[in-house]
């Protein structure tokens, strides 16, 4: 996805008020900065106008500083600076399409361009990051070039405005995902015109590139196992004792049987016998119950 802002181009000096920065004069072909920015696969490109001053050092630092104080008024963590980070945004080697290209802010002064899309190579910043170990979960760039606003620190501090003026490039500064960034800077040699992103040609180029990422978290280690009992009953999940051991049962020789004799059965008197009983009645039945009686139960059953 790719969306450009028209270059600003005036026919009269006019004032712009940034609200921080105080008065901003511009003039048509007197100076022009353009901002690039992807988010994973999204990429915007902006262009404005500055004013003209000298250059001096601390332009790395100076706008990792505005990135955070950013996202801090914002109520967003802070990121941190990484050196991996930093390097391939300014100028770390890395082998691509058989050529060599020096990071991303160097290589791009260098060889006159001005993309995401690293020139002559077709890849984009994340190799780098995957090929200089950044293991990272969602990764991000800004870059942006301004000309003819002085020193590093002033270039930063311009480029970082403009940045946040821009959603796409805003985006990538307010992530609250990103834990590490790093920003590589570059000018151009004096009396050396740049003529990249289609410029008729502009002297001292400062070129800008952020670097966010976010990375793997190590997971915390597993907790340790509990301690085995010590002393006491026995363990848990251990067999139950047996049952204790019987003394052997013995047994002797069988004994003869003693024959025992046999009654004589002695007659009982007739007299001494019992009378027979006669048989029980058998039930008849009667019929109905008597009215008195149904009354009660049903009295019972429905009380």
């Amino acid at each position: 996805m790719m969306r450009t802002a028209a270059t600003v181009r005036a026919d009269r000096w006019f004032d712009v008020d940034d609200g921080e920065r105080g008065r901003l004069l511009l003039r048509a072909s007197l100076a022009t900065v353009v901002i690039g920015a992807a988010l994973s696969a999204v990429v915007a490109q902006l262009v404005s106008s500055a004013t003209p001053a000298r250059a001096d050092a601390g332009a790395d630092s100076s706008l990792f500083s505005y990135t955070n104080q950013d996202r801090a008024s914002n109520g967003v963590r802070s990121v941190v600076w990484n050196g991996t980070l930093g390097a391939i945004g300014e100028g770390a080697r890395y082998g691509c399409g058989g050529i060599t290209v020096n990071g991303r802010s160097v290589d791009m002064i260098q060889r006159n361009y001005f993309s995401h899309v690293i020139a002559g190579c077709g890849q984009y910043v994340f190799s780098m990051m995957s090929a200089y170990g950044v293991h990272y979960q969602s990764a991000g760039e800004n870059i942006g070039w301004v000309s003819g606003e002085g020193s590093g620190g002033q270039a930063a501090g311009y480029i970082n405005g403009q940045f946040m003026n821009s959603p796409d490039h805003r985006s990538n500064i307010l992530n609250g995902n990103y834990t590490d960034l790093g920003v590589g800077s570059a000018v151009s040699p004096p009396g050396v015109s740049w003529t990249g992103a289609g410029s008729p040609g502009y002297q001292d180029v400062w070129m800008f590139s952020e670097e966010f990422a976010q990375l793997h978290s190590t997971p915390p280690p597993p907790p340790p196992p509990p301690p085995r009992p010590t002393g006491g009953g026995p363990p848990r999940n251990s067999p139950a004792p047996g049952a204790p051991g019987q003394p052997p049962v013995t047994t002797g020789p069988a004994a003869t049987p003693t024959p025992s004799a046999t009654p004589t059965p002695t007659p009982v008197p007739a007299g001494l016998l019992p009378a027979i009983a006669p048989a029980p009645p058998i039930y008849q039945f009667q019929g109905l119950l008597p009215g008195s009686v149904e009354s009660v139960l049903e009295a019972f059953l429905i009380a």
